[in-house]
């Protein structure tokens, strides 16, 4: 499935297919996936439901081992669909701020007509400041209709750009939020290895000294009598390399997908970032050119 999702990823930014075309590819690759999820909880469940007696404690533990691993590969399954998912978004394309036209003198600045021959209407500073519009210095319009049709374009421009800053800077601080948990969780299941691996070095000094934990913690003989006639507790499955060595590969395995979340993370931060620094970026240029024609 991963190598299917890097090939669409390549293939499809180098292909003449519209967009149309494009989310089909992606759709069908959803269908794949809801798929191999479907027949993976449906073992996990059957596991799940699997009982042993509880002196079988190697079946248990192989169990045990599988549900992770299933539950693992739940996980991956449903983060992989989270990245076709977004190939299928809608892109979003900065909102330039409104443009400054050139001020022609004679002609209407909303719709271009010449107005030499007209009354022409404006917009004294004192009412700029009032109704919170901009308008370049000596622009007339033709009529009320167009003044009106101004300002209103002028309105809904300013509010798509004060709604599109703050939907970026949310963004943006989600994306950082999710980049911080994704990457606490690392450094916690990090310390986890590094545990494990502690406890299986200690575990390796005991056993070049001869010592055998599991065979330290084994119950006497009068011990697993008295377990079977069910007067004492049944003591847990003694800690030996072995079982150190499969913990530490689930820990592992967990680390790898959290590790590319962290990555994920970091490139849609990344896009956010760049996309709000492009739309500053038109708004500085923008400044700059009202500045200008002002001058």
């Amino acid at each position: 499935l991963v190598k299917k999702i890097n090939l669409s990823l390549y293939s499809l930014a180098k292909t003449n297919l519209n967009e149309e075309e494009k989310k089909k590819v992606w759709e069908g690759l959803v269908e794949h996936t809801k798929n191999i999820s479907d027949k993976s909880e449906e073992v996990l469940n059957k596991l799940d439901n699997i009982r042993f007696s509880e002196s079988d404690l190697i079946l248990q533990e192989e169990r045990n081992e599988l549900l992770q691993k299933f539950d693992n590969l739940l996980s991956l399954l449903r983060e992989e669909k989270s990245t076709i998912l977004r190939q299928m978004e809608t892109k979003v394309v900065p909102i330039t701020p409104l443009r400054s036209k050139v001020v022609k003198r004679g002609y209407c600045y909303f719709c271009d007509i010449n107005i030499a021959s007209g009354f022409p209407y404006k917009l004294a500073k004192e009412e700029q400041t009032v109704l919170a519009i901009e308008v370049l210095e000596g622009a007339e319009f033709c009529s009320q209709e167009c003044l009106l049709g101004y300002c209103k374009e002028y309105k809904n421009r300013e509010k798509l750009r004060v709604e599109e800053k703050k939907k970026n800077e949310e963004k943006i601080a989600e994306d950082t939020r999710v980049l911080t948990e994704a990457q606490t969780r690392v450094a916690r299941l990090q310390g986890k290895i590094n545990e494990l691996e502690r406890k299986e070095q200690e575990m390796e000094l005991l056993r070049k000294e001869g010592i055998d934990a599991a065979e330290e913690k084994k119950p006497s003989s009068w011990q697993r009598f008295w377990q079977k006639v069910g007067l004492a507790k049944k003591t847990s499955l003694p800690l030996t390399r072995e079982s150190l060595k499969r913990e530490k590969i689930t820990y592992q395995m967990k680390l790898a997908v959290a590790e590319k979340e962290v990555q994920k993370a970091i490139i849609t931060l990344s896009i956010d970032r760049q996309v709000e620094q492009e739309r500053q970026k038109l708004e500085k240029k923008l400044l700059q050119e009202k500045k200008k024609n002002e001058e």
